[in-house]
């Protein structure tokens, strides 16, 4: 368990939903001031608030630990995979990605529903984006599994942008991402291997004109494989277009966390100028009515000098 503050409170806040975390951010900062920790106060209010996708990837890394770091395991096999340039490992690997991703997200959405904060399409293919992140990148897959995101992270390629993307800082130093133990993996594999094999078996009692539906199956597949590029060059083209919108998204909520907490600042500073107002203004009475006596015991004076003086001159003359 963490004893720091700091991360005490990323812990507690980044569990809550986006609603409620500023103003429960904002009351852990009052506490740390209180407690003389200026340090962690500060640091407490840099703290931002959470996308709903990046919340809903916190709660499925607090939820569903093991799953999550299956997922993250996953991306040392597809790296090793890839670098073997073993091309069947790495179809069966990413056809394992995709079936536990997509379980994640039906996952996520779960979680989300149950808490009252039902996602939408465009959140839960962020929420994906993310997952397939943390299965290319160690220092993703770590943001992920930390539940302490800010914001939703994506692959392009083999690079991840993590800049912004935790809160309480960056992700630490690059990690290799973990494996399953071998026997699991053989045994998946062993799985996958029955599975085709039946596949050649039933292949092998084809009519005579399996030749013909196989060369017809063949062009469909290849006018899908085309109109998938071509949806995908959309999407990425879309995507683009999001990632620009959520970056300006991201500056205006940090402007107004900022201001938030200026705003705060400036009310507690404003309540304890009124309360030293208040004997202020009565020491501010008292003194006005001293010195209203003092001068007029001072002009009393005065005129009984002129008066004895007045009264001298005229014997002496």
């Amino acid at each position: 368990m963490a004893t720091d503050p700091v991360a005490e409170a990323a812990d507690a806040l980044y569990a809550l939903v986006p609603e409620e975390f500023t103003a429960a951010r904002n009351e852990r900062v009052a506490d740390a001031r209180a407690a003389g920790d200026t340090e962690a106060a500060k640091a407490i209010g840099a703290l931002r608030r959470p996308s709903p996708s990046a919340w809903i990837v916190n709660r499925l890394a607090r939820d569903e630990p093991d799953r999550v770091g299956d997922l993250v395991g996953l991306g040392g096999e597809l790296a090793d995979a890839q670098a073997a340039g073993d091309g069947r490992a790495l179809g069966a690997l990413v056809a394992e990605r995709r079936e536990l991703i997509g379980h994640l997200v039906r996952l996520a959405s779960g979680l989300a529903d149950a808490a009252g904060r039902s996602p939408s399409r465009a959140v839960l293919d962020e929420v994906e984006q993310t997952l397939v992140a943390a299965s290319v990148s160690a220092d993703a897959g770590a943001a992920v599994a930390s539940g302490w995101l800010v914001r939703a992270i994506r692959a392009v390629g083999v690079e991840v942008d993590l800049a912004g993307a935790v809160g309480g800082g960056e992700p630490g130093p690059p990690r290799r991402l973990g494996k399953r133990p071998a026997a699991e993996r053989a045994d998946t594999r062993a799985r996958r291997g029955e599975g085709r094999a039946d596949a050649a078996s039933r292949g092998a009692a084809r009519p005579p004109d399996a030749d013909r539906a196989a060369e017809t199956a063949r062009r469909e597949r290849e006018r899908l494989v085309e109109a998938r590029r071509q949806a995908r060059e959309r999407a990425d083209d879309d995507e683009q277009a999001l990632a620009e919108a959520s970056a300006r998204f991201d500056a205006a909520e940090r402007r107004f966390d900022d201001l938030e907490t200026e705003r705060d600042e400036l009310e507690r500073r404003l309540s304890q100028v009124r309360d030293e107002l208040r004997p202020a203004e009565r020491e501010l009475r008292i003194a006005t009515r001293a010195r209203e006596a003092a001068a007029a015991e001072a002009s009393r004076s005065a005129r009984a000098r002129d008066e004895a003086e007045s009264a001298l001159d005229d014997v002496d003359r």
